[in-house]
């Protein structure tokens, strides 16, 4: 059910890239309106050199979303509208480049008692070009604005066509603040229930499956013991003490408590939840080894007494 392959961490790198180039951006445009002007801020925003969250963004996105990749319509149109905003930040970027550069000098230059004819002429006409600058930069902040929050409706619509990408499901539960910041307080919940009928709880689910495919076992068993505390249902509880009894064994080498957890699942399973075979399979095998490595531990401190 994750699909964890690398076309699903790329998309997962485009969510992490919007994501974070639309707070600074807007962090960005609040100091604009405060006043507040800084270049070196744009930079981190966009740049044609790679250092900058857009133009990664549009580098990932054009990697996996351009139509000769096999990308659905909403990727092939949401990778036009990251190419859309990339290009009106970067007339921001220069803008902002002459309004923090030259205006300073400018005004520092017209104090200058002594200057030629052509010299006063270039400085009004400087200052008319800033002046230009100055309005255009407005007006394009304003729009890159507008586009960006177009842009996120598209942005979430595209989150709810990948249910089954687990490292997706994932980043978004571990980087709540960040969509809360960005969406809203309901931001995760619209999110999840975008993706899942069953919301959250589904998510949840997925992310314990997608970290239990990865060998991530305690984060498996801390995400599927959120759902527990949301239902009691068997087969949860079944996962729950399967994915401690793998944390146990592989993270902690704490044999008995591994042991102890895949009885209590196999408790389960015998009783009333219908087995994964698999899950089952590997527990009986993990139980098979454990038992065994106890009993020649215990056999070599007989000996040594």
């Amino acid at each position: 059910m994750t699909g964890d392959n690398d076309r699903n961490r790329k998309v997962v790198e485009v969510v992490k890239f919007f994501l974070r180039s639309v707070a600074l951006y807007r962090q960005f445009y609040s100091k604009y309106q405060k006043g507040a002007i800084s270049f070196e801020n744009v930079q981190k925003l966009v740049d044609d050199r790679g250092q900058s969250l857009l133009f990664n963004l549009k580098k990932i996105c054009h990697c996996i979303f351009r139509e000769g990749n096999a990308s659905s319509e909403k990727e092939q149109l949401f990778d036009l509208a990251v190419s859309s905003i990339f290009h009106e930040a970067m007339i921001i970027r220069e803008y902002c480049y002459q309004v923090e550069t030259y205006s300073p000098k400018a005004k520092s230059l017209e104090g200058k008692t002594q200057k030629s004819t052509h010299e006063k002429k270039f400085l009004k006409e400087l200052e008319r070009t800033l002046e230009r600058a100055r309005k255009r930069l407005s007006v394009e902040l304003k729009e890159t604005d507008a586009l960006l929050s177009e842009t996120l409706e598209q942005l979430k619509d595209l989150i709810s066509s990948y249910p089954e990408n687990g490292l997706l499901v994932r980043f978004l539960l571990e980087n709540e603040n960040l969509v809360r910041e960005i969406l809203g307080p309901e931001g995760p919940d619209n999110i999840f229930s975008a993706m899942y009928k069953e919301g959250k709880l589904l998510a949840l689910q997925v992310a314990a499956r997608s970290y239990y495919d990865s060998g991530y076992y305690q984060q498996s068993a801390d995400a599927i013991k959120k759902v527990l505390a949301l239902t009691p249902h068997n087969e949860v509880r079944f996962l729950y003490f399967f994915y401690s009894g793998l944390r146990d064994y592989y993270e902690e080498n704490n044999y008995e408590g591994a042991l102890e957890n895949f009885r209590l699942a196999r408790e389960i399973e015998a009783s009333t939840y219908p087995s994964h075979p698999e899950h089952i399979k590997r527990i009986d095998s993990l139980t098979q080894v454990i038992q065994t490595a106890l009993q020649e531990a215990n056999k070599d401190l007989l000996g040594a007494v």
